[in-house]
């Protein structure tokens, strides 16, 4: 993951709590959720690749763990294992929070995120020939199957609804714009 918290550090008042090297042992690398996630620089999604490189971040009572970030905040791990998005300010527009409730557990949101890279690609795979209807078709089956996932819990999934929402409106970014090709190229 390349991220600058700097920024967003000082922003939302949080500090980086320094923690102490651990060595890996291996039931860690056998078991490491974070291998799972494939970042997606189209749309800013990046994350850590093993559990030593996530950032402890603390303010007065709460604490998290940064492991990712989108174009809409930082990917964090709370206190309970939840997985929490806090908001840069594009992220406060469209949530009207601080922070956004993603998912119950690590592992739910590498499901849910690979299900919306898996819509993505869908996406891709059609997009000279795809109709409104199987675009409708493919964010109702995302929206349906992160809630599947996360089916016992009451409250609703905001951020996968977004997710879901900014693929049927064609909010996805499915390539490279000009823009950022000729950047490649200087």
């Amino acid at each position: 993951m390349t991220v600058t918290i700097d920024e967003f550090v000082k922003e939302q008042g949080f500090c980086v709590v320094s923690t102490e090297e651990k060595p890996f042992r291996l039931d860690e690398v056998r078991f490491n959720l974070l291998a799972y996630l494939e970042d997606y620089s189209k749309m800013g999604f990046s994350f850590v690749k093993v559990a030593t490189d996530l950032v402890k971040l603390r303010k007065e009572q709460e604490s998290y763990r940064l492991f990712g970030q989108c174009f809409l905040g930082f990917f964090v791990i709370g206190e309970e294992e939840q997985i929490f998005l806090l908001c840069n300010r594009e992220g406060r527009e469209v949530f009207q929070e601080d922070r956004v409730f993603v998912n119950s557990s690590l592992q739910a949101f590498i499901s849910s995120y690979s299900l919306f890279l898996s819509s993505i690609f869908l996406l891709k795979a059609k997009f000279y020939e795809i109709e409104q209807d199987e675009v409708e078709e493919i964010a109702a089956n995302l929206k349906s199957q992160v809630l599947a996932l996360d089916k016992h819990l009451e409250q609703q999934l905001p951020f996968w609804e977004h997710m879901a929402y900014l693929i049927e409106d064609d909010g996805i970014v499915l390539r490279d714009d000009l823009f950022h090709i000729l950047n490649k190229e200087q």
